[in-house]
């Protein structure tokens, strides 16, 4: 019964962590107008004009980013503004709906008797992508206005084929790529057929990059001249965002990225958690000593000088068994901010056991985890502690400390959950190791030890 109770837990752990679908789209389509929500971002779209009317970012607030100003995707055919003559949504649904496949807006235009057919296709996705298409007859000339930021920023590069945008006050940047040739103001012109991607959103190496690969060197370049577009510590944030998501590249799930993280990094400082261990060790060793001078010097100054000398004597170092905690904390900032960064890519992670969204926080998503840092905490807290005094005192701050950071997302918590989980392991081996006691349950909440009968 037991080895079927675990084989069903363990069946639910796997399911929990491959369980995958996009996240819907909310559509409302109306006589004239089209508002597509995903879970990054929302446009409206005059249906009458053809045209790009607004953005928001969600992941900003809901940010309006970008206005209309003769550039929402405006078609011209030899200098004349086209006006679509019908449209279609999805092919040809109204009303309110959600999906979780692109949402794609075909117009459909005459000039001089001749069909034109634009399709702007607003992509389901982590990466602010948006795919354009135009379709026309042979040989006739047009151009198609791609959205912009601020003019000041406008770039052009690759012979035309590469055309930038940015705005200082948000932060946001636009990149298009076409098979035309932009301007200056972020129109392409071409012949016959257009194809083209942009994204619209804020700096995001990873995203950029995932679709404009080809352009990574000189959009880095670009980025340069665009003040305040990357953190002074960005270097070292994408060194973080690599790892992570070469993790997740093989092991399919952002939750287990986070887990595996999570060891490696614990395996990388086994060297200060062994230190911290042996000072432990050293620190119970002398404990007869430090309660001895204790008692003997009531001066907190003379007794701060006598329990020095027992250190330097017994070659003890006290403050050792800090340092893993200060290397602890860098790495806890850095995912922190690695997690914030990739709120888009966690956003479209998938299922992970119980969490939709590893970029979320609240008491809601985060209880399991504070209770099991807690109690893996307690656990390890018993093996380490002299006293009840002192394992409460460890056990009541970590737990304050928990319900304090409770609105970090899930992500930071899962990290501080295995890496508890470790601790515990790795205090058990040293304590079985140099045989040290700890204190037991009984003696946390003040009861006598359980005592061992023997059969006479």
């Amino acid at each position: 019964m037991t080895k079927k109770l675990a084989g069903i837990v363990i069946l639910f752990l796997l399911l929990g962590t491959v369980i995958f679908a996009l996240p819907k789209v909310d559509v409302t389509v109306t006589s004239t107008n089209l508002r597509v929500s995903t879970k990054i971002y929302t446009y409206d779209m005059n249906l009458k004009k053809g045209l790009l009317r607004k953005g928001r970012l969600i992941f900003k607030n809901n940010q309006l980013f970008w206005i209309y100003g003769g550039d929402g995707f405006d078609l011209y055919a030899s200098d004349t503004k086209l006006i679509p003559t019908g449209w279609s949504v999805n092919g040809g649904k109204k009303g309110h709906f959600e999906t979780t496949s692109n949402v794609r807006a075909s117009f459909f235009y005459t000039y001089k008797g001749e069909k034109i057919k634009k399709t702007i296709t607003f992509v389901n996705g982590p990466d602010y992508k948006i795919e354009v298409s135009v379709t026309g007859p042979k040989n006739l000339k047009m151009k198609l206005n791609f959205p912009t930021l601020m003019s000041a920023y406008n770039r052009v590069n690759d012979n035309g084929k590469l055309f930038t945008t940015y705005s200082s006050g948000y932060k946001n940047i636009g990149i298009a790529t076409s098979n035309g040739k932009f301007n200056g103001n972020g129109a392409s012109s071409f012949t016959t057929n257009l194809k083209g991607v942009v994204y619209l959103g804020p700096v995001k190496n990873s995203e950029i990059f995932a679709i404009f690969s080809q352009y990574e060197s000189v959009i880095t370049r670009i980025l340069k001249e665009y003040p305040g577009s990357e953190p002074w510590y960005g270097w070292f944030l994408y060194l973080f965002v690599r790892i992570l998501n070469w993790i997740y590249s093989w092991s399919g799930n952002y939750g287990w990225a986070i887990i595996i993280f999570a060891v490696l990094v614990r395996l990388s400082i086994y060297p200060l958690s062994h230190v911290q261990m042996k000072s432990m060790v050293q620190m119970r060793k002398i404990q007869p000593k430090v309660k001895e001078v204790q008692k003997k010097f009531k001066d907190p100054k003379k007794q701060q000088e006598e329990l020095m000398k027992v250190y330097k004597s017994e070659g003890v170092n006290p403050t050792s068994g800090c340092l893993l905690s200060l290397v602890q904390l860098p790495v806890l900032f850095l995912l922190y901010y690695v997690i914030i960064y990739s709120k888009e890519a966690f956003a479209y992670n998938g299922q992970f056991l119980i969490w939709s969204d590893l970029s979320v926080g609240g008491i809601g998503p985060n209880w399991i985890l504070i209770l099991s840092i807690v109690l893996l905490t307690a656990w390890s807290t018993l093996w380490t502690s002299t006293n009840a005094k002192q394992a409460w005192q460890s056990i009541l701050m970590f737990s304050v400390m928990e319900f304090f950071f409770m609105g970090f997302p899930v992500g930071l918590f899962l990290y501080y959950t295995t890496f508890s989980a470790m601790q515990l392991v790795t205090t058990y081996v040293v304590a079985k190791m140099y045989h040290i006691r700890g204190i037991t349950i009984r003696e946390l909440f003040g009861m006598n030890p359980k005592r061992k009968y023997s059969r006479r």
